[in-house]
């Protein structure tokens, strides 16, 4: 597989036969965007709901097809005061959603977002590990190295415990990592929730550093995930804080594993 460097977007090749190369995706958030959806399980017609954020204010844009999803991605970050783009890890959602808001335009979220109880399947486990900073600034290169280590060892027993490492996905969020564990669809997804928060907990204790953090409080069936192929923009660019580009690897052989084999 493929796994994201610690900065600058280097990307780190182990020998694994089954790294993703897909024809004819030159465009970063195309490639991107493709394997994210295949990772998730996400069908070509499924109704989805994306999401910006502008000056710390919800935006929303429903979209059907890969096509639109690349496209709305590319729109949200022409938004005034965009920050960063995001899309549900779980799904699908309650198609009678779709009657919010006018297809394929980004929208002041006026009229409410997914909540848990819209969310049809739990399709994949979200692991955020993030450096320890003040809010609403980006990562420096050395925070970055920092919380990639931590991903990288949290990956590592995530990849014993389920005995394949087919079933993790590997993100950069810009600022920090994300690991998403490929589910068989589990019902119920908020039935499940304290399962999942309580296996969060154990792992932030377990992965605990002081300058690192793994965030135990994103078990929610609704919970949103960076949108792969899009820019973080938190605070100003500076040489020292960058805005980053987020970004997903994942092997040609997704393995789906039960939820019962983590929590």
């Amino acid at each position: 597989m493929a796994r994201l460097g610690p900065v600058d977007g280097e990307v780190q090749m182990s020998a694994a036969p089954d790294l993703v190369l897909l024809p004819g995706q030159r465009n970063e958030l195309e490639l991107n965007t493709a394997l994210v959806r295949r990772f998730q399980g996400i069908v070509d017609d499924e109704f989805l709901e994306l999401t910006a954020f502008c000056q710390n204010r919800p935006w929303v844009c429903h979209v059907h097809s890969y096509e639109e999803h690349v496209l709305a991605l590319r729109e949200a970050t022409h938004l005034r005061g965009y920050c960063g783009a995001y899309q549900l890890v779980n799904g699908p959602i309650d198609h009678a959603l779709s009657a919010r808001y006018e297809p394929g335009k980004w929208q002041a979220a006026w009229n409410g977002r997914a909540a848990d109880d819209h969310i049809g399947t739990r399709r994949a486990l979200y692991f955020d590990v993030d450096p320890i900073r003040p809010k609403g600034i980006s990562s420096t290169d050395a925070q970055l190295r920092e919380a990639y280590d931590v991903s990288a060892a949290l990956e590592e027993w995530l990849a014993s415990v389920t005995g394949d490492p087919g079933a993790i996905g590997h993100g950069c969020s810009g600022n920090g990592y994300f690991t998403l564990v490929a589910l068989q669809p589990s019902p119920d997804p908020v039935e499940s929730t304290p399962r999942v928060a309580r296996l969060l907990k154990l792992l932030a204790r377990k992965f605990y550093t002081d300058r690192v953090k793994l965030d135990a409080a994103v078990a929610n069936a609704a919970r949103l995930m960076p949108a792969p192929g899009t820019w973080k923009k938190k605070g100003r660019s500076t040489p020292e804080r960058p805005h980053r580009m987020t970004t997903f690897t994942c092997r040609g052989r997704v393995t789906r594993v039960p939820l019962e084999a983590l929590c």
